[in-house]
């Protein structure tokens, strides 16, 4: 007899009995120990104390708390049991990053999941006290950053299902937190999860309980009356197999395993901060978290940790850190000093996460590795962060296309921007345009093209001008380098510049980016349209140096046919450049190269050595040539003669190598 096949589930842990909740006069007592312990406000002390399911255990374990160690210090904790009715699920769970919306995109407000603004990252309350501090424009504001919190946890971290059954097996971080509302209703106070918010979360669905609700409805006589009527269903039930489930269900995540953060002791003379201790610490935990953040959440993270690193330190004011984050719309922006365009925001954000000037290097240095002691400061991973928060200004509401935009973006920042110093500054696109064309012509590009170029970037990326490496499969592209490679060659060259001049003015008025010819000029084709740039044109028109320029199927003008001549000549030696390491390659029977052993013809050899010398004498004098067109040297026919340098007679060359 065949036997069907069943979905099973993890074993149900028995329900059991409850302890009822504290009296008054205990949790009073475990209150008043925190508050002389570690010097927290009454409010706190007692929203902790509330939560606890043993205040008297809890006071002897605060005397000895548990030391816990991150980057710059250790926070003091203690363990123990919590009301889940009695603490909330952090509204801004970092996994949700992704995901939002801020104000910089000028999304907010077009939708449910955008109607009202993120919140903004919580702050360490004053006076060194170990609490956090969290901003709300009023209860509804709560309300919905809870919901779409909750949201993202059910579709992408669900945990209902091992919770129903188990309960919190795991102990979840708590610090007391103030949310203080702009509306001027009164502030209250509440634990809520550093670490375990998306578990929470799934408890208080589980209890059919709103998260939002908690801060503002604990009433002690109604929460003694249901575990009364809990306890009373279980021990009816006569034994743990007859309970109702879901009654079992609830008794099973009405209390859970608990840290309660309560101090931190920095070392080392760095100053006390409670906020950047606990989001350190949290940070540890999930490197090696069964469900990894991922890339993005991760970047998020870390890009608003360098944010907050450099406004506590006092190198940017609370205004520019609002605008880098993106929590300021383009309106908003203006009117505070700041640029509306995401194109500057950009570069500024870029600059910043690159800048070598000590005290921000140190500061960028300090959040990422507070963070993560396995993050290493490197351009790849700054670019990432900076992209980050960049890409909070892109008014995309797909998340594919959002998540590919972010890919494209990061590496759309040459190298070249960190090696070099430049200054992100709020001129205009002209202004900007016109000192980046300068240094170019001058065979020097510097500071401006790398604020061209780091600006540009934006809109070539967003407007998918410019796209990553897609393969050599169903492929037009001509090369593989990505976007900030060929972004570097446009820089370089005053056609480049023009081109990326005209990729900030189109993206600025809305239009899609167009071509532009070696003056400037907008490009059009026969019919009389202008020529939208393509990914494949814009790589063709703009080589990798060294391959000489693109070629023109139908040369007409003696610039063109030199054009296809001078690319004939980069293709040529580039295949010889892999002709020698063809060569080089060979290997004898010990393993070493063959020619190293053997060498080649000796005639053969000195006829190659005297073409290539050749061509190596008359290279500068070209190179002289186009500089002087340019005006970049002056006329001297007598140093820039070549009329005495002559090849052999290619011919003969021809026919001695035959």
């Amino acid at each position: 007899m065949n036997t069907p096949i069943t979905v099973e589930t993890v074993l149900p842990r028995p329900a059991e009995p409850l302890p009822s909740p504290a009296l008054a006069l205990a949790t009073r007592k475990l209150a008043d120990k925190l508050t002389d312990l570690f010097n927290m406000r009454e409010e706190a002390a007692q929203a902790l104390a509330l939560a606890v399911v043993d205040p008297s255990t809890a006071r002897k374990s605060a005397e000895n708390p548990e030391r816990l160690s991150v980057p710059g210090g250790v926070i003091l904790a203690v363990r123990v049991e919590v009301w889940a009715r009695y603490v909330m699920p952090d509204p801004r769970n970092p996994r949700n990053g992704p995901a939002r919306r801020h104000p910089a995109s000028t999304l907010v407000g077009r939708g449910e999941s955008t109607r009202l603004r993120p919140l903004n990252e919580p702050k360490a309350a004053p006076e060194g006290r170990p609490e956090l501090v969290q901003e709300i424009r009023d209860q509804e504001h709560l309300a919905w950053a809870a919901q779409q919190a909750r949201d993202y946890v059910i579709n992408n971290n669900d945990w209902r299902d091992s919770i129903r059954h188990q309960g919190v097996m795991t102990e979840v971080w708590l610090a007391a937190t103030t949310f203080d509302h702009q509306d001027g209703s009164p502030s209250v106070t509440i634990p809520v999860t550093a670490e375990g918010s998306s578990r929470l979360t799934c408890v208080h669905d589980l209890l059919d309980l709103r998260s939002a609700d908690v801060p503002y409805d604990r009433d002690e006589r109604k929460m003694r009356a249901h575990i009364r009527r809990l306890n009373e269903a279980i021990t009816a039930a006569g034994s743990p197999d007859h309970v109702d489930p879901g009654i079992a269900i609830n008794a099973r995540c009405e209390k859970l395993p608990a840290l309660l953060l309560v101090g931190f002791e920095s070392h080392g003379g760095i100053a006390a901060d409670f906020g950047v201790a606990v989001k350190s610490l949290v940070a540890l935990r999930h490197v090696d978290y069964p469900k990894p953040w991922g890339e993005a959440t991760e970047n998020e993270a870390l890009a608003d940790a360098v944010i907050d690193e450099l406004e506590r330190r006092g190198l940017i004011t609370t205004g520019k850190a609002n605008w880098l984050a993106g929590a300021l719309t383009p309106e908003e922006a203006q009117a505070a000093g700041f640029s509306a365009d995401a194109a500057v925001r950009a570069a500024a954000i870029v600059r910043l996460f690159t800048d070598r000037d000590p005290g921000t290097h140190e500061a960028v240095r300090v959040a990422i590795t507070s963070q993560s002691t396995r993050k290493k400061t490197s351009p790849k991973l700054l670019f990432e962060l900076a992209t980050s928060l960049v890409l909070r200004s892109v008014p995309e509401e797909d998340s594919r296309r959002r998540e590919r935009t972010r890919k494209y973006l990061k590496d759309s920042f040459s190298g070249e921007l960190a090696k070099e110093q430049w200054e992100a500054t709020f001129r205009s696109a002209d202004e900007l345009a016109a000192a980046a064309l300068s240094e170019a012509e001058s065979g020097n590009p510097g500071p401006a093209t790398r604020e061209l170029a780091a600006r540009s970037a934006y809109p070539l990326v967003v407007d998918g001008r410019l796209t990553a490496d897609r393969g050599s499969r169903d492929s037009d592209q001509p090369d593989r380098r990505n976007p900030g490679e060929v972004i570097d060659r446009m820089r370089t060259i005053p056609q480049g510049v023009h081109q990326l001049r005209q990729a900030l003015v189109d993206f600025g008025n809305a239009r899609r980016i167009r071509m532009v010819d070696d003056a400037g000029a907008v490009e059009r084709n026969a019919d009389g349209r202008d020529i939208i740039a393509r990914d494949s044109d814009l790589r063709r028109r703009f080589r990798p140096a060294g391959e000489g320029p693109a070629l023109m199927p139908a040369p007409e003008t003696p610039a063109e046919v030199l054009g296809n001549a001078l690319n004939a000549l980069g293709s040529s030696i580039q295949a010889v450049q892999r002709a020698v390491k063809q060569v080089e390659a060979v290997q004898s029977d010990d393993g070493n190269p063959a020619i190293a052993s053997l060498g080649a013809n000796k005639q053969d050899c000195d006829i190659w050595q005297s073409v290539l010398f050749g061509v190596l004498q008359k290279l500068p004098i070209w190179s002289d040539r186009s500089a002087q067109r340019h005006g970049l040297l002056p006329e001297d026919d007598d140093d820039l003669d070549d009329e005495d340098i002559d090849l052999e007679d290619e011919d003969t060359h021809d026919a001695e190598i035959a």
